[in-house]
């Protein structure tokens, strides 16, 4: 086959990790290719060309995304330009699903064939857009297994590929070179805070996470805590919030979750994919979420599930903690964190043997990037025939 050109939208920075583990997944089966899209850094990395960074896309909640409203219109405008100039052979779809199915509907039109990858979470609140799923897509490249029967009666192929992040995670540090290059001490437990990607999410959840940390250490004196961050949250940081980490002593850790969550002995998260990497790596943890008063009201009254951790709706018998909205304060985080720290603790011997449920079900042969590329392929080929 002659050279591919794809079309890639990731909006977040979790989606865009498995776009970019997609993109060198094509390449190392050998297939010349050439990615337009919105990303970020680890899509470049393997060679796609942005239209757009994700970054400008952080924003969450139903109010939120009103108030940026004429970006986003602009934004699709421009993208509308380029596929009809380009008229690439798939657009590929990851999440994302406010903007993503606005796309979706421009490709259809256009006649651009679409694999939307990582279902939205549909299942959980706004069920009708499996309908809009359904009619703006050709396929669907789904992570979870109960996803499939969901869209069961829907004209759409629906396949489970597995998780993208199994078998596809490892810190980049042993554990002893990750404390040494954070000043960390290698004989001292780390607890890891996750407060999020977004600003919304930092102003939401940091000083919760950082007034916990002083809680927690005020009666264990064997901890040490580090705040995860990606580069754009970090320089978004106040002087505010800088001078508090640096009075609490929490070394602030750049671009390398990974490592973070899996030398941590707990962790304190917002909800989010970051749980689901902290259940393949095996930390247990407290997930948390607030979000804006006006977004959480609507959102109790659409939500259709019980837990907002991914591996709490995974288990048949749920373990992690799970604090909401005003559950969302220092005490209770402490509280719950500190119960899941000792090898004794039923709650965390629970937790770790939820995760192994998890990683069973989440497994598939191929693996989900090798199984996507291969559906990009058969797409791209049946899309030149027809």
């Amino acid at each position: 086959m002659s050279k591919l050109n794809i079309f890639i939208s990731a909006g977040d920075p979790s989606g865009e990790r498995h776009a970019a583990r997609l993109i060198k997944e094509l390449k190392d089966m050998d297939v010349e290719l050439g990615v337009t899209g919105i990303g970020g850094p680890a899509m470049e990395k393997v060679g796609a060309k942005l239209l757009c960074t994700q970054d400008r896309l952080a924003v969450m909640g139903l109010v939120e995304v009103v108030a940026h409203l004429k970006f986003f219109l602009h934004l699709l405008a421009s993208i509308r330009k380029h596929l009809q100039q380009q008229k690439p052979d798939l657009l590929v779809l990851i999440d994302f699903p406010d903007f993503n199915l606005r796309l979706a509907r421009i490709a259809k039109k256009l006649g651009i064939p679409v694999l939307y990858y990582i279902s939205p979470q549909v299942w959980a609140w706004r069920t009708g857009r499996r309908h809009t799923l359904a009619r703006l897509a050709d396929r669907m490249a789904v992570v979870f297994p109960f996803e499939v029967n969901f869209y069961h009666g829907e004209n759409l192929n629906v396949e489970f590929v597995g998780h993208p992040l199994v078998g596809d995670l490892a810190p980049r540090y042993s554990r002893e070179q990750f404390c040494q290059k954070n000043s960390l001490d290698p004989s001292r437990l780390i607890v890891g805070l996750m407060p999020g990607s977004r600003a919304q999410e930092l102003d939401r959840h940091l000083k919760a996470f950082l007034a916990a940390a002083e809680l927690m250490r005020s009666k264990r004196l064997d901890l040490q805590f580090a705040v995860g961050l990606l580069p754009h949250t970090a320089a978004a940081l106040s002087s505010q919030d800088r001078n508090l980490l640096d009075k609490l002593d929490v070394r602030q850790i750049e671009n390398d979750s990974t490592s973070l969550i899996a030398h941590s002995r707990v962790l304190i998260t917002k909800s989010g994919t970051i749980t689901m990497e902290a259940a393949l790596l095996g930390t247990p943890m407290v997930i948390a979420y607030r979000t804006s008063p006006l977004s959480y009201w609507i959102a109790r009254h659409l939500v259709q599930v019980n837990y907002i951790g991914m591996p709490n709706l995974l288990a048949s018998d749920p373990a992690i903690p799970e604090l909401i909205q005003n559950q969302v304060r220092p005490e209770l985080l402490a509280e719950k964190a500190l119960e899941l720290l000792d090898d004794s603790s039923p709650g965390r011997q629970r937790i770790l043997e939820q995760f192994g449920q998890v990683r069973e079900a989440l497994t598939t042969e191929k693996g989900a990037s090798r199984r996507v590329a291969e559906m990009v392929l058969e797409m791209c080929a049946q899309g030149r025939q027809g």
